[in-house]
């Protein structure tokens, strides 16, 4: 008797645990963050991006919309990559990225999952809803007659980051820098001089990271980069502003534990403003 108890204790305690997973999985936290680039123009600086990356088999809601909409309305969004992953409709990445298409006009890149469709197509309709696709290229955003640069690097893990193609315009031209790249690991052994913050994800934080241990899998990197914020340093002892979201969706399984999916605002803010003030 007292076995079967324990057994149907044991049992219980793993459905409500399971059932938790998956109900933080489901969730969306929007943060707002500031970052202080010392090289933004000051018409730049209150300018607002809104950042969501990792969607894989989910579907932005008329809920997720909502929460969003509380917000003072970002210029632009930027999408970190995993648009969609092998077994999800072409459609409903598509839907996903005409709701933020409608919010606001969409720069994207691609993350390793991207790949593992029917690359071509994906792209092709993405381009025909309006989606900004940077393959290893910069764009700059002009306002007040001066501008940043917004560079895309391609997929890191599928072999696509070409720094040198992604930056050429940038380092040829310096300006403040944005960096979109899925994964932060594209970072590792680059030269960050002319680069004033990276926003990136690809970790989902881990996913299920359990109380005192941590993540159940992930690499030393990512460990050490996980979510948030960081002080990136390159080998020549240059710095540079690294975020990294936890992201929307999850991949393999739908579960997360201490780890919830999120969006965010990023609001650019001018170092230079602020030193003259």
């Amino acid at each position: 008797m007292l076995a079967a108890a324990v057994i149907i204790g044991v049992i219980a305690v793993i459905g409500v645990l399971f059932g938790y997973m998956l109900w933080e999985a489901r969730g969306l936290t929007i943060t707002e963050e500031e970052v202080v680039l010392e090289r933004l123009p000051s018409s730049f600086d209150g300018v607002r991006l809104f950042f969501i990356t990792d969607f894989h088999r989910r579907m932005l809601t008329q809920r997720h919309m909502s929460q969003l909409e509380q917000h003072e309305k970002a210029e632009l969004v930027l999408v970190g990559g995993d648009m969609i992953e092998r077994g999800v409709p072409l459609e409903q990445c598509l839907y996903n990225m005409s709701c933020l298409r409608q919010y606001a006009p969409v720069i994207a890149v691609h993350g390793n999952h991207d790949y593992k469709v029917d690359i071509r197509k994906l792209d092709d309709d993405l381009r025909d809803i309006g989606v900004k696709l940077l393959d290893n290229e910069a764009m700059r955003l002009e306002q007040s007659g001066e501008f940043i640069w917004i560079a895309g690097w391609d997929d890191f893990s599928s072999g696509r980051t070409d720094i040198r193609l992604a930056m050429s315009e940038p380092r040829g031209e310096p300006h403040c820098t944005i960096v979109l790249t899925h994964d932060p690991l594209s970072l590792r052994g680059v030269d960050v001089k002319d680069i004033d913050v990276v926003l990136s994800g690809h970790t989902h934080g881990g996913q299920i990271c359990v109380p005192g241990y941590g993540p159940l899998r992930t690499g030393k990197f990512y460990r050490k980069y996980l979510a948030g914020w960081y002080d990136f340093q390159d080998e020549a002892n240059q710095r540079t502003k690294l975020f990294i979201s936890r992201g929307f969706g999850t991949s393999h399984l739908p579960f997360r534990l201490n780890s919830k999916p999120e969006a965010h605002f990023i609001i650019l803010r001018s170092g230079a403003k602020a030193s003259v003030s």
